[in-house]
């Protein structure tokens, strides 16, 4: 989720920002805490909404300077309609805040470099990778849906619903995916968009005109800023979730894409200098530790050397 478009009334109702506000879930504490120290440009709405979910409310009730007598309608109609009319006041004010409850979003996020395994309603699991969202209605979880948004990469193990509601998978990049019971892996970054089937089967509805696909097990689709055109192959696809198990995999990977999946992962800026081409490929298997023994392994398997500088990190050769 880009928090960084938020405004201060979206903070309020962010199911995660009123946790920290509580201060009941440490997560949450220190998600907004490292948020904060990024100094993101809409820091004032956030100290905004801070200032207004700790503003305590005015009192309904005063004190009256002289007591005036309280007369109440006598009799057993006008008492029997006084009940009939309570009833249906607390009737309606359940009723409007069960539906501005269902109307609020449940929101998941990790930082850079934090992976977490979110259970939904329906007992759905999504693995959230580093620096990742995903958030979804609460209405949009019912007999008939199951929705999600996602911004980032997850990887899903989808439970078939009893009446077979189907589960969604929407994007801001290219494409949503449907599912009934499956699992598959979600990428949906700045840069690139992909989607990976590990067993089952899903469909991949695109957000232009064209036709719907569907994939079977071992199948990628994917787009990028590069190429839009959707590109379809055959793949293995524990490569593309090695990240649930602490990996970082790489196969005849090109630099850039290498640099990409290390910004994303350690949200820290890295650069080629211009003698180093960028289609150089890379194969290897590194697990996911600091940024700097990440980066000097990449190094390493590229034959190439490493500095760093007060913006980043340089590979030179």
């Amino acid at each position: 989720m880009n928090y960084t478009t938020y405004t201060a009334e979206d903070f309020l109702l962010d199911d995660r920002f009123r946790a920290y506000c509580q201060q009941r879930d440490s997560e949450a504490v220190l998600f907004w805490k490292r948020w904060q120290q990024s100094n993101p440009p809409n820091l004032a709405a956030f100290r905004e909404a801070e200032r207004l979910y700790s503003q305590p409310q005015p009192s309904t009730s005063h004190q009256r300077a002289s007591a005036q007598p309280h007369q109440t309608p006598s009799g057993p109609v006008s008492r029997r309609w006084l009940v009939v009319a309570a009833l249906a006041a607390v009737l309606v004010l359940l009723g409007l805040g069960y539906w501005f409850w269902q109307q609020q979003y449940v929101t998941e996020a990790t930082a850079f470099n934090e992976r977490r395994t979110v259970t939904l309603p329906d007992g759905s699991t999504v693995a959230l990778n580093s620096h990742s969202t995903l958030r979804y209605q609460r209405s949009n979880f019912t007999e008939l849906t199951r929705a999600v948004e996602l911004t980032g990469e997850g990887y899903f193990d989808i439970k078939t619903a009893r009446n077979g509601a189907p589960f969604t998978v929407r994007t801001d990049g290219s494409f949503d995916v449907q599912a009934l019971g499956t699992t598959f892996s979600v990428q949906n970054r700045p840069h690139q968009q992909r989607v990976v089937l590990n067993s089952g089967q899903i469909q991949v509805s695109f957000h232009d005109a064209r036709p719907a696909v569907t994939l079977q097990p071992g199948q990628l689709l994917e787009t990028s800023v590069a190429d839009p055109q959707p590109r379809q192959r055959t793949v293995r696809p524990t490569l593309y979730n090695a990240w649930t198990r602490d990996q970082l995999v790489f196969e005849n990977a090109s630099l850039i894409e290498v640099i990409w999946t290390l910004e994303e992962q350690f949200g820290i800026p890295v650069r080629l200098e211009n003698t180093v081409p960028g289609n150089q490929t890379l194969t290897g298997i590194l697990p996911i530790s600091d940024p700097e023994t990440v980066l000097r392994s990449v190094a390493e398997l590229s034959r190439l050397n490493i500095r760093q500088t007060e913006h980043g990190f340089v590979l030179h050769p």
